[in-house]
């Protein structure tokens, strides 16, 4: 059998054909990771496209001066902007002389735990002739807190309090005939607020 010899531009022509089609292709893979290049990546890395967990800090709520459930208001704060039977309910009675109430009486039929309605530190503690025992606890510089007609006192004179600690237990004094008093009041920047606004109120605004 004769054998047929290739004609000498054959084997040139079949490289230049292969370099082409790999140029091409190589081309072609450069092309698409330009365009997209993540698609040439393994399915084995995972990009992290989570979004970060940001908490939310709660606003520090103010806490009542007092924690039983039992425990009712006798006398409001004196507001002059309130009607006149809102006024008539804010009055202290004794001796024959009607005041207008600094601050919220409390009272309960049995003994009640009295707490710091926020951090800070006790101011002074004394003792008043009428009110009975006082604790005064300073927050701030502007803002001061005050607890008169304490029977036990728990805390002393520049003790730091945690919001919620037992400053002392319900007691007496001489404008109620109740056993079981606690006469909060609420100064800020030297000024008088109502207790019960007061426990409404946004901390940050009163520093």
């Amino acid at each position: 059998m004769k054998r047929r010899k290739l004609k000498g531009y054959v084997l040139p022509t079949l490289y230049v054909v292969v370099l082409m089609i790999i140029f091409g292709a190589v081309s072609l893979v450069s092309s698409l990771m330009q365009a997209n290049p993540n698609y040439f990546y393994s399915v084995d890395v995972i990009k992290d496209v989570s979004t970060p967990v940001v908490e939310e800090v709660e606003a520090k709520q103010i806490v009542k001066p007092y924690t039983s459930d039992k425990v009712s208001i006798a006398t409001y704060f004196y507001d002059v902007d309130a009607s006149s039977e809102e006024q008539q309910n804010s009055l202290i009675y004794f001796e024959n002389t009607y005041m207008k109430n600094t601050g919220v009486l409390y009272q309960a039929n049995e003994v009640f735990d009295c707490v710091a309605v926020l951090e800070g530190t006790v101011l002074n503690i004394k003792q008043n002739d009428i009110l009975g025992n006082v604790v005064e606890i300073e927050h701030n510089p502007n803002l001061r807190t005050v607890y008169y007609s304490l029977g036990d006192i728990n805390v002393k004179v520049g003790e730091v309090l945690a919001q919620g600690d037992i400053i002392g237990v319900s007691g007496e004094n001489k404008i109620s005939e109740q056993k079981n008093n606690l006469l909060f009041e609420v100064y800020y920047n030297g000024t008088l607020l109502n207790p019960l606004d007061f426990c409404e109120m946004d901390i940050e605004s009163l520093n």
